[in-house]
């Protein structure tokens, strides 16, 4: 039995000005072998339900007006994935590939346009953006390890904890890329000052802080997060009230 044609009834706009010329052909004969109907023309003006636009990428001058039409647009790699997997094609806003298909992402620590673009990230690449904790979540993007959501991720949801440029990475590729060497450092975000240690010691240890992500001051400043000192020095500056009004944050 013949099955049904994955792209059926889709209406696909595909112009030479917004497909690169060396994937044109192939695209083409993907939409066609999988039964769209192919307009070679861009027309802004269609935007139903099962209207969809080919554009290479959301950086063209004329995605900002497809995207205000509420046009239904598809990156080439989403084509051809959906081609491979026998699907149908995507209608919501912008997809540019399926490299998250089925993934669900939780951000934490960031501004909020930000986490927007966070989360356009995500969904253009068929993912889920979550914007509260949830025990399903695949992934935890976070800015650093002050985030709101840090230690429940480490702690509790025991899921891969990663900084943004995984994200972005997985965007350049088109793919869910490796996210070892894009976990997040145990000092990132922390701004470190020492005080009363050995110069040799303080040496090694502003080494340690800067390998695992902090930042090293050599003054105890209101942007210092944390500060290390012998247990001498700390009673002292307990008994004389100096020097933690730096330590409000912690």
């Amino acid at each position: 039995m013949l099955r049904a044609k994955a792209f059926k009834g889709a209406n696909v706009f595909m112009s030479r000005k917004l497909v690169p010329p060396e994937i044109f052909d192939a695209l083409h004969d993907a939409l066609k072998q999988n039964g769209a109907e192919v307009f070679l023309c861009c027309d802004p003006s269609r935007s139903g339900t099962d209207d969809f636009h080919i554009i290479s990428s959301p950086d063209h001058e004329k995605f900002e007006d497809l995207s205000a039409k509420g046009c239904n647009m598809l990156g080439p790699q989403c084509v051809f994935s959906c081609a491979k997997e026998h699907r149908a094609l995507p209608k919501q806003g912008f997809t540019c590939c399926l490299a998250m298909d089925g993934v669900k992402v939780l951000a934490s620590g960031f501004e909020v346009d930000e986490k927007g673009k966070v989360e356009k990230l995500v969904t253009s690449m068929g993912g889920v953006f979550h914007s509260k904790a949830s025990s399903d979540v695949s992934f935890v993007i976070v800015k650093n390890v002050l985030a709101a959501k840090y230690k429940w991720a480490v702690h509790v949801l025991k899921k891969p904890v990663v900084t943004v440029d995984w994200l972005y990475q997985c965007w350049n590729e088109h793919r869910m890329v490796p996210q070892e060497s894009f976990r997040v450092l145990p000092f990132s975000g922390l701004t470190i000052c020492v005080t009363r240690i050995a110069a040799d010691e303080r040496k090694e240890m502003e080494k340690v802080i800067i390998q695992n992500g902090g930042k090293y001051s050599a003054e105890l400043t209101k942007k210092c997060t944390h500060l290390i000192s012998d247990i001498s020095f700390l009673w002292f500056l307990s008994e004389k009230g100096v020097g933690f009004e730096c330590m409000d944050k912690l």
